[in-house]
């Protein structure tokens, strides 16, 4: 048993092998920023995790920093995703305000419980040791690879902008509300995946509906509009994606 136990624990090729070695990386690196936290490994230590050399992984990545922005780009194209699975679960109308205001929410569900369900790749997307696109530039990291569709950002512009064409908040209202519903919503995240709000799936979920609801009043959208948007969305926001196991 202790000679198991100690096969088990040391590193080997074995546990790497499906050839696919710098996705491997990235997701090494996750699970050591679950873990120690982005500062106290090294890219050595996550080629060291998988048993194989650091020569290898170098030809990958030149350093840490490399590997945390891949990681980087890797947790916004995952956000993506959540963020347009939670869309295409509003079934409100096409072209009604109350959609286009339950698609605003919908977003930021998505956001809040992404970062909650993922807090390692949360913390290296947003963190100052990784440099981090500006608002609208993140193609500049690999873009067309990263992201078959939106990027994250891009969504919150549509989702904006189809609030406008709906007629749910004005032209002039919808200036600047980028960085206000971003603001508001990846601040509820920070919250809850720190700790410093100890809420439960239900509780969470409203509370992105009221920073969400607030964000819409302040833009503009009448109260009736958005009473309307939230009465369908009952589901947990765990459907967007099977949920944990244990």
């Amino acid at each position: 048993m202790d000679r198991m136990k100690s096969a088990a624990a040391a590193p080997s090729k074995a546990r790497y092998h499906h050839g696919d070695l710098r996705n491997a990386l990235v997701e090494a690196a996750v699970e050591l920023v679950a873990t120690r936290g982005p500062e106290a490994f090294s890219l050595r230590e996550a080629a060291r995790a998988l048993g194989v050399s650091p020569a290898a992984a170098y030809r990958h990545f030149e350093d840490k920093r490399a590997l945390l922005a891949a990681v980087a780009l890797d947790g916004l194209a995952r956000l993506a995703a959540w963020m347009e699975k939670g869309i295409g679960k509003v079934a409100s109308p096409p072209g009604s305000a109350a959609r286009a205001a339950a698609v605003f929410v919908a977003v930021g569900d998505a956001y809040v419980e992404f970062a909650v369900r993922h807090p390692a790749h949360f913390r290296v997307m947003f963190g100052s040791w990784c440099d981090h696109p500006e608002p609208g530039e993140a193609g500049e990291l690999a873009h067309a690879a990263a992201f078959p569709g939106r990027d994250p950002f891009q969504i919150l512009i549509d989702v904006l902008d189809d609030l406008v064409r709906a007629g749910a908040i004005t032209t002039a209202a919808r200036s600047g509300g980028e960085v206000v519903a971003w603001a508001a919503v990846h601040g509820l995240a920070g919250l809850a995946i720190e700790g410093v709000l100890r809420l439960g799936p239900s509780e969470r979920r409203q509370a992105t509906q009221h920073v969400s609801r607030s964000v819409l009043l302040g833009l503009g959208c009448s109260p009736a509009v958005i009473a309307s948007a939230l009465a369908p969305l009952k589901a947990d926001p765990g459907d967007l994606v099977p949920k944990r196991k244990g």
